[in-house]
């Protein structure tokens, strides 16, 4: 019942944020590095280094791994791309 629930939210999620013609979404992995409960705000950072903030800290801790659906908003840099989606995957000890 879940996972049903999970999918009909990701679809959901893709058509309210459905695309320009030219944009790509693709999945990311990433870990969390910090969190700011003040501002609301989670920054994750990918495995080459790239670091990425979204609003909602709710259970977010550091170290956590995150699953994320991207867009790439119709450029070659990933430096714009925004979060469409981000999913709870796991929680590492080393962070």
């Amino acid at each position: 019942m879940l996972q049903m629930r999970k999918v009909i939210l990701m679809a959901l999620v893709l058509i309210m944020v459905a695309p320009t013609a030219s944009a790509e979404i693709y999945p990311k992995t990433a870990k969390v590095i910090e969190v700011n409960y003040d501002e609301d705000l989670v920054t994750i950072e990918t495995c080459t280094g790239i670091t990425y903030t979204f609003e909602g800290c709710e259970d977010w801790v550091e170290g956590d791994g995150v699953s994320l659906i991207m867009e790439d908003n119709g450029t070659e840099s990933i430096l714009d791309d925004c979060i469409l989606m981000a999913e709870y995957t796991g929680w590492t000890l080393e962070h």
